[in-house]
């Protein structure tokens, strides 16, 4: 009988292989998006995105091979970030290729929502609003990037009607190509993220509708009372006061 030690050995071998053999098959389906978008002879929707491909599909499939390794509670978003800065410094200091970068991610995910490759679509949505979110706070200086850390977790975990429509994929693509995707999703629940590190239920993620939000920062959503006065004693109570005071800026800057 094998010994518990090597048993977990074994477990963990099995994890990595798993996790490995999921990298591969979601580097496979990324290059076959790209390249599609990248055939100029076909009549193939490119969802708005007009530069040619080859121009950012080297950084986005870097940016999403390191992501989609992190853990959403290791936060994937900085540590692709601080990888692809070494890799393409000129990237983050220029608000026409991040835009570019970002536009890129729409379409993709735009294709994978119509060929049902969801995963790697929650992972292009997340991508592409925490560029939006970049651009809007380090060059536009409108919209500080804090007040979407929520939501950029939300859409990596995002139910398919939420992903299409609610928050993402319909609100940011010029054409209407998933018109016929939103009548088959627009019947599932919403979904959304508990603010509460603590919270127990699984992904963190609760139906929208009986969700509970923060008055004061209007940032900070939970799925339960319990949650909410949890998260208040454990730190919110010290940081709502400056996403408060960030929300009141970003407002004023819209209506001046």
């Amino acid at each position: 009988m094998p010994s518990r030690k090597k048993t977990q050995g074994k477990a963990r071998k099995a994890a990595k292989a798993e996790i490995a053999a999921e990298a591969t098959r979601k580097k496979e389906v990324l290059d076959a998006h790209l390249q599609r978008l990248q055939l100029q002879d076909t009549d193939s929707c490119v969802h708005g995105y007009e530069p040619p491909v080859e121009a950012a599909a080297e950084f986005v499939k870097h940016f999403l091979h390191i992501f989609g390794q992190v853990p959403i509670e290791g936060n994937p978003h900085g540590v692709a970030t601080a990888a692809s800065r070494e890799k393409y410094p000129e990237v983050w200091t220029s608000d026409g290729k991040m835009t570019v970068i970002k536009s890129l991610f729409l379409a993709v995910g735009t294709n994978c929502i119509v060929s049902g490759d969801i995963d790697l679509a929650r992972q292009c949505a997340s991508c592409a609003n925490y560029f939006k979110s970049f651009i809007e706070d380090i060059f536009q200086q409108s919209r500080p990037l804090s007040l979407e850390v929520d939501k950029n977790i939300e859409l990596f975990m995002a139910d398919e009607h939420t992903l299409v429509r609610y928050y993402y994929y319909q609100k940011h693509i010029p054409c209407t190509c998933l018109d016929g995707k939103y009548k088959e999703v627009k019947s599932v629940k919403k979904l959304g993220f508990c603010s509460d590190p603590q919270c127990k239920i699984p992904d963190r993620m609760a139906e929208r509708s009986a969700m509970l939000y923060c008055q004061r920062c209007r940032q900070a959503n939970y799925c339960s009372r319990e949650c909410q006065e949890d998260h208040w004693r454990a730190g919110h109570k010290e940081t709502c006061e400056e996403m408060r005071n960030e929300r009141k800026a970003y407002k004023s800057s819209q209506k001046s």
